[in-house]
């Protein structure tokens, strides 16, 4: 009888070994395939990062790309988007019969209308005018920086410096919103995101003569590609 119990003794003392070593080989498996699911969810997560055109990995998230990024400059697309502002055909109709007015010369007309690069060309007998319009992404702050760029190229040559012209572009500190580059015989101006351009010539005509005409059909143009 003691040798039955010290057999079923030891018959329960293996088992607890079996038990225990069974128990330590599942939870070290367990953990392998832990690490190992956790190591394959990383991969996914960088596949979806690296994707090209936002496209996310499988299991990944997509990675979305901004609709219109910053400009040079920290332009916020938001506040100088793209508008349909335009010189149309009417419009170029309007500044060629306002020009022939003023400056007593026939002129033919030549409208690229399409926003958000229009142009108006009008020419007759010595006389060459061009109204162009960029209504693009962040315009304002394209025309600041021509305005910059040209005073500092032109620090020795004072008939390329800008000369701020009142009453044309929008508000702003010192009219810096409209000036005149007499060198180029171009008056430039801002007014919201539309930046207009007036390059003028006529035989005849001294520069402040031109530089008053071009104000004269900068307001013009300003006036008939509001939009809204």
């Amino acid at each position: 009888m003691g040798f039955v119990r010290l057999c079923a003794c030891c018959v329960a003392i293996g088992a607890c070994f079996v038990t225990v070593g069974c128990g330590g080989g599942s939870s070290s498996t367990a953990g392998m395939a832990a690490g190992g699911g956790a190591t394959t969810g990383g991969g996914g997560a960088g596949d979806a990062k690296r994707a090209p055109g936002g496209e996310a990995g499988k299991g990944g998230r997509a990675v979305r790309e901004p609709i219109q990024s910053r400009g040079i400059k920290g332009e916020d697309p938001s506040a100088e988007a793209a508008t349909k502002a335009a010189i149309s055909g009417g419009d170029c109709a309007a500044l060629g019969k306002l020009a022939e007015e003023r400056l007593g010369v026939d002129l033919t007309r030549r409208s690229s209308p399409k926003p958000p690069l229009s142009r108006c060309r009008l020419s007759g007998h010595e006389t060459s005018i061009s109204v162009y319009l960029d209504s693009g992404f962040a315009a304002h702050q394209r025309y600041s920086n021509r305005i910059e760029e040209t005073v500092q190229f032109n620090t020795e040559n004072p008939g390329g410096l800008p000369q701020p012209i009142p009453h044309v572009g929008e508000k702003a500190a010192y009219d810096a919103d409209a000036n005149w580059i007499p060198a180029l015989r171009s008056l430039l101006a801002v007014r919201g995101n539309r930046w207009l351009t007036v390059t003028i010539s006529a035989a005849g005509l001294p520069d402040r003569e031109l530089r008053d005409e071009a104000a004269v059909l900068a307001r013009a143009g300003f006036k008939l590609s509001a939009v809204g």
